[in-house]
């Protein structure tokens, strides 16, 4: 029967022969909804949730008062109030009237009315203390009188086994009809999500088999909180409400009712384990559940952080702001194929001036993109391409992304393009970089051996001079020499341990001897013995005794020199 069906039922229930009935169906189908909705504003109904409830005294003690008029639910308060208090050192405490009398209460207050309904939910959703044979009982006993009825409702698929093989052979003698609730209503879905975002998100609900009408309302939710963290005035065309509808959507079914499992056709359901894997999981949103169908293609980049926003209710705002500023600066160009030469000779052409007028906080990935597309075609015809290697180079280093965010790695793992220029634009920029980066490290390394207090984060400046080292120790090339002679030309980059000093200056410097270690690797002239000379001479400078020993100890274990 489906869910909204329940409404139905209840609203003839005076007409119908049963007194004692069952609505069962699975989890999130919608019975506690139109049970709920089904009784609002009528009179002699009374509601009792059995969620978490340790055994039948605590049910007695709701029904009792629910049973009361609000005048006689006041009173009875007040008598309790004033015969048990029970004064404490933290406050007091107010014993309610003894269990063995409420029953007996409930009975005399049931006798003093009639056509009265009595409704029980979340039967398998009790404490397991609790056993439910109280509850059949109770019903027996009060639906001898002939003007009250009961419904339970419950998801006996719910129940463990034992106490399912209990519930059903309780049901088969106490309930006089048994509703099977096996679909929930056809509008529910559109109910939930609202006129504005139902369409939206529809043919994603259409193409999944969604198990619950929670996941919906949880789906509803995020969408909302979604929304809510994102001003109004920085949605555009590009960056869209409806993608972001979409992708909400989609993330809260794949978490809540494919519980973070990949399901790919023809194989074995495939289970998460490594909490790092977000590209995966991302990767099957966007391919298995929205199905590339967004209306801006870029949109999908946002998923891996609404991913991690719905799994931990935190995100990044920097890296959203980021992605948003790249979905709105993507450049969606015809490839230079299907143009006309006309076309492609214009954009040429007009490469520069586009470049110059391009803010400067888009992602470097498009232009470079759609140059390497513009140099290909150019480089397979007759057309001219009019520009240099260094031009553009200029022009990415001009960027702002590219000077914040980009290093020798990013294009060491960049996807061999097909133009020999845009080739040569890369490797001109992976020595740029480099250049740039060792220059900088370099000075502060320098900076750092006037140095006194020292830090962690001075202890990864000295790691990643170290793996600068290690790089160059096998180079005979002018970069390494560079280096050599920068080290000799400012006290080794050494900050003496003079005085108090700290773990990290000491560790600092057994670091830095290392790095001399490492760079006299393979060379013709040593440059070991010039280094311990230095320091020789700087421990004759120096009358602190302290600074003698920790830099001769220094010195014997990296220099092997006594």
């Amino acid at each position: 029967m489906e869910a909204a069906k329940i409404m139905d039922v209840i609203d003839k229930l005076d007409d119908l022969p049963y007194r004692r009935i069952l609505f069962d169906g699975t989890w999130g189908i919608g019975k506690t909804k139109y049970t709920r909705d089904s009784i609002k504003g009528k009179e002699n109904y009374y509601y009792v949730s059995l969620f978490g409830k340790r055994n039948i005294d605590v049910f007695y003690q709701e029904l009792y008062y629910l049973l009361l008029s609000k005048y006689e639910v006041k009173l009875k308060k007040l008598l309790n109030n004033m015969e048990n208090i029970n004064f404490s050192h933290f406050g007091f405490n107010i014993s309610i009237p003894l269990i063995s009398d409420i029953f007996i209460d409930i009975q005399k207050q049931l006798e003093s009315k009639s056509d009265i309904t009595i409704i029980i939910d979340d039967l398998e959703r009790k404490n397991d203390d609790f056993d439910i044979k109280e509850i059949f009982g109770f019903i027996d006993s009060i639906t001898k009188n002939k003007g009250i009825k009961t419904i339970l409702v419950a998801s006996s698929d719910n129940f463990s086994n034992q106490e399912k093989i209990i519930f059903e052979e309780y049901a088969e003698k106490s309930i006089d009809r048994i509703y099977k609730i096996t679909t929930h209503s056809k509008d529910a879905p559109e109910k939930i999500m609202g006129d504005q975002i139902w369409p939206i998100v529809k043919e994603i609900y259409q193409d999944n088999e969604f198990k619950n009408l929670r996941t919906l309302e949880k789906a509803d939710l995020f969408i909302k909180e979604v929304i809510h963290e994102i001003p109004n005035n920085e949605f555009t065309d590009k960056f869209n409400k409806e993608d972001i509808y979409k992708i909400c959507f989609s993330v809260v079914l794949f978490v809540v009712d494919h519980k973070c499992k990949m399901n790919h056709p023809g194989e074995e359901e495939e289970e998460n384990n490594d909490a790092n894997n977000s590209k995966e999981l991302s990767n099957y949103i966007w391919h298995s559940i929205i199905k590339k169908n967004l209306n801006n293609s870029m949109m999908h980049n946002l998923i891996p952080v609404i991913l991690e926003w719905f799994l931990t209710g935190d995100f990044s705002r920097a890296q959203f702001k980021e992605l948003v500023k790249q979905v709105d600066t993507y450049l969606e160009s015809t490839l230079p194929l299907f143009m006309s030469e006309e076309q492609i000779i214009k954009e040429v052409n007009h490469f520069s001036t586009f470049i110059e007028n391009l803010d400067p906080d888009i992602s470097i990935k498009n232009f470079l993109q759609r140059l390497d597309e513009l140099a290909s075609i150019t480089e397979k015809t007759n057309l001219d391409f009019n520009y240099s290697v260094d031009e553009a180079v200029e022009w990415m280093k001009k960027n702002k992304d590219f000077n914040n965010n980009y290093d020798d790695i990013y294009f060491d793992n960049f996807v061999r393009r097909e133009s020999s220029f845009i080739n040569e634009v890369i490797l001109k920029l992976q020595t740029t970089i480099k250049s740039d980066y060792r220059n900088n490290l370099l000075k502060v390394m320098i900076e750092n051996t006037n140095k006194q207090n020292f830090t962690p984060n001075d202890l990864e400046i000295v790691t990643e001079f170290k793996k600068l080292i290690h790089e160059l120790k096998n180079d005979n090339s002018k970069e390494r020499e560079n280096v050599i002679r920068e080290m000799k030309n400012n006290k080794w980059f050494l900050p003496l341990p003079l005085g108090e000093i700290t773990h990290f200056h000491w560790t600092y410097c057994h670091e830095l001897f290392k790095c001399i270690q490492e760079i006299d690797y393979g060379r013709e002239e040593s440059i070991t013995e010039d280094a311990s000379k230095y320091f020789n001479q700087e421990i004759d400078n120096y009358p602190d005794e302290l600074f003698k020993y920790r830099l001769r100890h220094l010195i014997k274990q990296y220099l092997d020199v006594a």
